[in-house]
């Protein structure tokens, strides 16, 4: 009995680590780090981790707020029927942060409006895919930074060999943690990495933006 417990506290205490709302974050530093040819200003890189924060932040306290009135249950939103107004909530903030950053933000790489265009489609897929049926938003995420490290890899020969390895590390904890907590199926589970896999490689590995 225990064993369960300290097992059910692991995972979720591994949800939280890995949330989906830290994810884009995640990337964005793999980027910076492993890319050689990833050049930007000092101030550039302020105003995309300003916006990657802020989509931390005013996600978590809006789905908060939500919590509090009764709108949803809990951060994780287990029920499928609750995602659609948090969904819009993230997908709005997204879209504004690509827009300043496309049309009034410093100079950047190509990749950058990629990878933020690549979170968009995402959860735009996501969304619709929730109105019959629910996936991992949790390995939606994780799918995004796996696919993120094989399009650098394609784009710039960029060894990331290591960094692979401890992503499919991450998601193996992630996607333990939404079954142990009985959050997912694992057909959810892989569809949401699949998803998240396929839009990072095609929208970053082709430097797709608007």
């Amino acid at each position: 009995m225990m064993e369960n417990k300290a097992a059910v506290i692991f995972a979720k205490t591994l949800s939280l680590v890995f949330h989906p709302l830290g994810m884009p974050l995640v990337i964005y530093l793999l980027i910076r780090w492993i890319d050689p040819y990833y050049i930007a200003p000092a101030q550039a890189d302020f105003f995309v981790f300003l916006l990657l924060i802020t989509n931390i932040l005013a996600p978590a306290a809006s789905i908060l707020i939500m919590i509090k009135f009764g709108m949803a249950s809990s951060i994780d939103l287990k029920d499928r029927k609750e995602r659609f107004a948090p969904y819009l909530l993230v997908i709005f903030y997204y879209i504004v942060s690509y827009s300043l950053l496309r049309y009034y933000g410093p100079m950047l790489p190509m990749e950058v409006f990629s990878f933020f265009l690549s979170v968009i489609i995402s959860l735009i897929l996501s969304l619709v895919i929730n109105y019959f049926w629910k996936v991992s938003v949790h390995m939606l995420g994780q799918g995004g930074v796996f696919g993120s490290l094989v399009s650098l890899s394609i784009l710039h020969r960029a060894d990331v060999t290591l960094f692979i390895i401890f992503t499919l590390i991450m998601a193996s904890l992630t996607a333990y943690s939404r079954l142990k907590l009985n959050a997912h199926t694992p057909n959810q589970v892989y569809a949401g990495f699949s998803l998240g896999f396929i839009c990072n490689v095609v929208v970053l590995g082709f430097k797709i933006f608007l």
